[in-house]
């Protein structure tokens, strides 16, 4: 035995179910799920781990918390829910967290065509899932050209009273004001299902011959209308190769080194497009925690396609197909790594496609930085840029955010909220919508957090606001021996427009404004934005909360039902507060010692 364990392992049930692994502060380092509880987490401290990553997480372990489930496909699904939930450290978590895009038709008289996320619990079919969001508009986009289904809400259909421009532009038969017969938008919307349902061969014979029947009766307008729904459609079947490859499959490529996942998607014989999902954090776990975590995040509530394509095997395949066949045990599916022919070409196409996307990204990100180096004259390229806001509603609710921005986009783990208007807090009162008290704070807060090695000091520090801001901020950096931080402030231009901005660098550059052609400028309004985002929703946050709490809250012998009492006999809060001791004992139900503790809690 390796390590000794921090509890009697002999003491654990044989049953499944999901175990917690806990550091000495009581924070959840790993989530698991296993078929035999005993089995499994006596496994981490028989022999040591190869894994780095999981010798660092057992030698955390102080203690091991577990559930016990009814089955194993119960403690897969517990085991899934725990982690999108505490985010422990040592497990993997995907950056993607919408859930998948489908193209909608409607149930309804005059069916619409819409783009639809979340639970499938409209009434309609539901075709997919697309691979991103832009998959499904440009679908939508071609699909309206050739078919003319509506796409807007039922409030604008049941009001119009003339076409809206879809109609006048040839993309909307317009039923909404019955120039289209219910029959006839009927039948596009039957043309429409079977060009979703992969039919659309037969589609483009039917349409062929009624272009030609028409024109030999001489309605060339008829014909021309065939004729452009046909050059339509095969706008939409351009991309999309009749071939060997499968109808229904998804293609998963996975690249550790790069920190994210490919998956090629077919549905009806159709090329969906690609997705690139990234890889939040436990980058270094191997292959099979990396695919079962996308397993669950993707076919918990889909059912698998007819084949899964798996880039390489290793004994993944059984691996994933037991986790499946746990998820949904009467699916028909098979998951198979190919090594030649047209399915290992697809894979290699969404690798390639993935690639060509991360690095395009990663490119222009990395170019704003260095732009932002040769505006600023810095003396390296940046890789981690924050910015702090203050935020408050009318100098009530103030708050602060800091976020940080990096060559891959926001570094959200690294996002911090602060609240600045604690009474109890050691650091000075904030006065009503005193904007230098509050950097001053929020500073010494994020400083004191940088000196602890509890986040990473930026390489550029942006704050919102000007001159005076920036000597507050200038003042703090040297109280906590930061003076070396490289700190810019933002002051608002003209109009409060993104571009109107002027820059003003802590250290010895004349102030600057770059205009809304800089894409350094651009960059770090973006951040700038993005801490004013959050800022913002936290200020919110706090007061939606104070809406439903009241003084009363917290007195030890108030419930519900005396607090709803108080109110009810004083007309509110504002007149309890107005109420003697004697007027407070005189409620029903209330004695003299309630009374009085709810008199010292509302007159402290």
């Amino acid at each position: 035995m390796w390590k000794e364990p921090p509890i009697n392992l002999s003491q654990l049930p044989r049953e499944p179910g999901v175990y917690r692994m806990l550091d000495s502060k009581r924070q959840v380092l790993y989530v698991g799920k296993a078929r035999n509880l005993r089995k499994r987490v006596s496994s981490y401290f028989q022999r040591q781990p190869e894994s780095p990553r999981t010798q660092a997480m057992v030698s955390q372990i102080c203690d091991i918390e577990f559930t016990i489930t009814t089955s194993e496909s119960m403690a897969l699904i517990q085991e899934h829910n725990l982690i999108k939930q505490l985010k422990p450290r040592y497990n993997v978590l995907l950056k993607d967290s919408k859930s998948y895009p489908y193209i909608l038709l409607t149930d309804e008289a005059y069916p619409r065509l819409q783009m639809y996320r979340g639970k499938r619990d409209v009434p309609g079919e539901y075709y997919g899932p697309f691979a991103n969001a832009h998959a499904v508009h440009q679908t939508l986009h071609l699909m309206q050209s050739a078919f003319h289904i509506r796409d807007c809400d039922n409030a604008e259909f049941n009001h119009r009273s003339r076409p809206c421009m879809q109609h006048q532009i040839g993309r909307c038969s317009a039923p909404c004001c019955d120039i289209v017969s219910q029959q006839t938008y009927a039948e596009q919307v039957s043309e429409a299902r079977a060009l979703l349902l992969g039919k659309d061969q037969e589609l483009l014979r039917q349409w062929e011959g009624e272009m030609m029947q028409a024109a030999e009766r001489l309605a060339y307008e008829r014909a021309r209308l065939f004729r452009d729904q046909i050059r339509a459609l095969r706008t939409i079947l351009a991309d999309a190769e009749q071939s060997e490859l499968p109808a229904n499959a998804d293609a998963i490529v996975w690249f550790p080194a790069s920190q994210h996942i490919a998956i090629g998607v077919r549905r009806n014989a159709r090329d969906l497009g690609v997705q690139t999902i990234r890889i939040k954090q436990a980058i270094d776990a191997d292959d099979t925690e990396v695919l079962q975590a996308l397993v669950l995040e993707r076919y918990r509530e889909e059912m698998p396609p007819a084949e899964i394509l798996l880039w390489r095997d290793d004994g993944l395949c059984q691996h994933i197909t037991s986790l499946l066949r746990l998820l949904h045990a009467s699916a028909r599916f098979e998951v198979r790594h190919p090594q030649r022919g047209p399915r290992a070409q697809w894979l290699e196409t969404a690798q390639k496609s993935s690639e060509q996307v991360q690095a395009s990204k990663q490119q222009q990100q990395q170019a704003a930085f260095e732009a932002v180096a040769t505006l600023l004259d810095l003396p390296a390229t940046p890789r981690l840029i924050a910015a702090v806001d203050n935020a408050h509603l009318g100098g009530q609710q103030t708050v602060a955010a800091m976020v940080y921005g990096g060559w891959q986009g926001p570094e959200k783990n690294l996002y911090r909220r602060y609240k600045l208007d604690d009474t109890e807090s050691e650091h000075r009162p904030i006065s009503d919508g005193d904007d230098y008290a509050a950097m001053e704070q929020v500073l010494s807060r994020f400083f004191k957090a940088i000196n602890s090695d509890d986040i990473p000091a930026p390489d550029l520090l942006l704050i919102d606001g000007g001159k005076g801001q920036l000597k507050v901020a200038m003042e703090e950096a040297a109280k906590a021996s930061l003076a070396d931080l490289k700190i810019v402030a933002i002051a608002k231009g003209a109009g409060r427009k993104v571009g109107n901005e002027t820059l003003f660098p802590a250290w010895d550059l004349a102030p600057m404004q770059p205009g809304r052609d800089s894409a350094a400028l651009m960059l770090m309004a973006r951040i700038r934005d993005e801490a004013h985002r959050f800022a913002g929703e936290y200020m919110r946050n706090r007061k939606k909360k104070a809406m439903f709490t009241s003084r009363l809250d917290g007195i030890d012998g108030v419930g519900t039902q005396k607090r709803a009492a108080l109110l009810r006999h004083f007309g509110g809060i504002e007149g309890v507060k107005k109420a003697s001791r004697e007027d407070l004992a005189k409620v029903p139900g209330f004695s003299s010692v309630l009374a009085e503790r709810i008199f010292q809690a509302l007159h402290q």
